[in-house]
């Protein structure tokens, strides 16, 4: 399964968070959150629920290299159809279009491609459609990173129309976007974290230790509720230490053996 001492805090039914539940995971530059995606797509494939990975980020190998560390062949699920990897990065503007496909039948093929050249009068609403076919009613949705859209020009009303239509979507909806603090002057970028994280149920933060790096804690995170959460629990906030495959997490000021 995922990270045991990070199940234990999210205290999700079978270690797979609720459908219609929208969990917003924030990092930064010096705090890549990237880890904790892992975490989710272990737990919902090993309970036998599909997964729908928009990469916008990374290319499918990237996380079948971590997959394979924690034990999942992610190649084997994405022939049975469990695992749907979307190509969001490699032609997602009109600067891509001299970039290549890959052969369909080679094993590093997404099962599909966000392509800006079938965008129609909308391109976001094309990419929404996409999405939607592979999408079941216990999928788990992931996008990753979605702050890649606005550094690729699409305006704030345009992501926040497509996160607001994925998130009425049958199954559970995983954002996963940049929140550095050196970004908070930028009206445009602050203006979207705020309002991802009001329409999400819960929040991961990721973020750097205050005092700096450290041997046995590589960071911190914060498990913050949100609005949509139907009652108010105390935000929680733990050490994690990254390990070659695995993540513990623990309370802070304890330290590990």
């Amino acid at each position: 399964m995922g990270y045991a001492t990070l199940d234990a805090a999210l205290a999700f039914p079978n270690n797979v968070p609720p459908t219609k539940t929208h969990i917003a995971i924030t990092d930064s530059l010096k705090s890549d959150g990237n880890f904790l995606i892992h975490h989710f797509v272990v737990n919902h494939l090993k309970a036998n629920k599909p997964v729908v990975l928009v990469g916008l980020a990374q290319i499918f190998n990237h996380y079948f290299l971590i997959g394979r560390k924690l034990g999942i062949n992610l190649q084997t699920y994405k022939t049975s159809g469990k695992f749907v990897f979307v190509d969001g990065l490699t032609h997602l503007t009109d600067y891509t279009n001299e970039t290549p496909y890959p052969p369909s039948k080679a094993p590093t093929a997404p099962t599909d491609t966000l392509d800006y050249k079938n965008k129609g009068s909308d391109v976001l609403k094309s990419f929404y459609l996409l999405i939607k076919g592979y999408m079941k009613p216990d999928s788990l949705l992931i996008l990753d990173d979605i702050s890649v859209l606005l550094y690729n020009g699409f305006t704030l009303a345009q992501v926040t129309g497509l996160i607001a239509r994925l998130n009425m979507l049958e199954g559970t909806l995983l954002t996963v976007m940049h929140a550095d603090e050196e970004g908070a002057e930028d009206e445009e970028q602050d203006g979207f974290i705020k309002n991802i994280i009001y329409g999400s149920n819960i929040v991961l933060q990721v973020q750097p230790l205050n005092s700096g790096l450290a041997r046995d804690v590589h960071g911190q995170i914060d498990i913050i509720h949100g609005s949509k959460a139907m009652h108010v629990i105390t935000p929680q906030s733990m050490h994690y230490k990254i390990l070659d495959n695995n993540v513990h997490f623990f309370a802070k000021g304890v330290s590990q053996v």
